[in-house]
């Protein structure tokens, strides 16, 4: 049996598990100015970036560059996700480009913010009319489900797993 919570919108707490529980982003050492030769981002400074003139830049040395896989993209491979939104209801396929527009548009933001923020697949089930998103962290599952009950209302549950690190948000709307 799973330890859960369940909590309401309003009381969710940002951080529920750290980077510190997030055994990807600690499993191995990274030499600084590392590129990740999946997604380009670039371990500087003890965190990774997304920068794609300091990336130009290193590519005229290209000896010198150490080339790893980034926790986002080894999550992804590995197809290990610490997040799920579902979606689902008769609303959603009626609406569905604007909808992944907006998830699209969320994603693009949060690597502003983290480039390991990360959507590992999307899977749509349109004889159930449920889409389901796998994300590699809690917060960006969780900013998504914020965005689109923001945009669009409906009904909306967030479930988290302390044990596994799994955010489970829920999102239904009927015509």
């Amino acid at each position: 049996m799973h330890d859960t919570k369940r909590w309401n919108p309003a009381n969710i707490k940002k951080h529920e598990a750290t980077d510190e529980s997030d055994s990807y982003k600690n499993a191995l050492s990274y030499k600084d100015m590392s590129i990740c030769k999946k997604c380009h981002n670039i371990y500087h400074n003890k965190r990774w970036v997304h920068d794609e003139a300091l990336y130009n830049s290193m590519l005229k040395n290209k000896e010198e560059i150490n080339y790893v896989i980034c926790p986002a993209c080894l999550k992804i491979e590995t197809k290990f996700y610490n997040g799920v939104v579902e979606l689902s209801g008769s609303f959603l396929f009626e609406h569905k480009d604007d909808i992944l527009n907006l998830i699209k548009n969320t994603v693009e933001r949060a690597d502003y913010i983290d480039p390991l923020e990360k959507i590992e697949n999307i899977e749509e089930d349109d004889e159930k009319k449920i889409i389901t998103i796998y994300t590699t962290s809690e917060d960006l599952a969780q900013r998504i489900g914020k965005n689109i009950e923001k945009a669009y209302n409906g009904d909306i549950e967030y479930s988290f797993s302390e044990r596994e690190l799994l955010l489970r948000v829920y999102w239904k709307r009927d015509l």
